[in-house]
């Protein structure tokens, strides 16, 4: 395992890759897949390999998928794809460990963090 800035951070360094990822998609996503740019699809791997248990940052994810300062489009991927692939978006949170989301969308990423067993201030702080 690489740790990132924080102790109880942990993103697993694997290879897996975005053909790897692809592998696992019904036909119809591999199509749209195909279209999406390297970096895109570099992205919804890094995602989909976060570990059940454990939570990453934007930032870091971004850093494992070969971007500098890469957190914004991390972000905006997931916005936009993270239901279409199935990706365990609620995994990925601020650099400072705290839920990105506000509202009903953040209550529910505390929920789902919970039930994997990582502890959340009701504040929406990851300890």
């Amino acid at each position: 395992m690489v740790e990132n800035d924080f102790d109880d951070f942990v993103l697993v360094a694997t290879d897996l890759s975005y053909e790897d990822f692809r592998a696992g998609l019904s036909p119809e996503l591999k199509a749209e897949f195909d279209g999406l740019k390297p970096v895109t699809k570099q992205i919804l791997a890094v995602i989909a390999d976060v570990p059940y248990g454990t939570a990453t940052s934007y930032k870091d994810v971004g850093s494992k998928a070969g971007l500098v300062n890469g957190a914004r489009q991390v972000a905006r991927v997931l916005h936009g794809l993270s239901e279409k692939y199935e990706l365990p978006w609620w995994r990925i949170v601020k650099a400072d460990r705290r839920i990105a989301l506000t509202g009903a969308a953040g209550a529910e990423q505390a929920r789902l963090l919970r039930l994997e067993g990582i502890e959340v201030t009701e504040s929406g702080r990851l300890l």
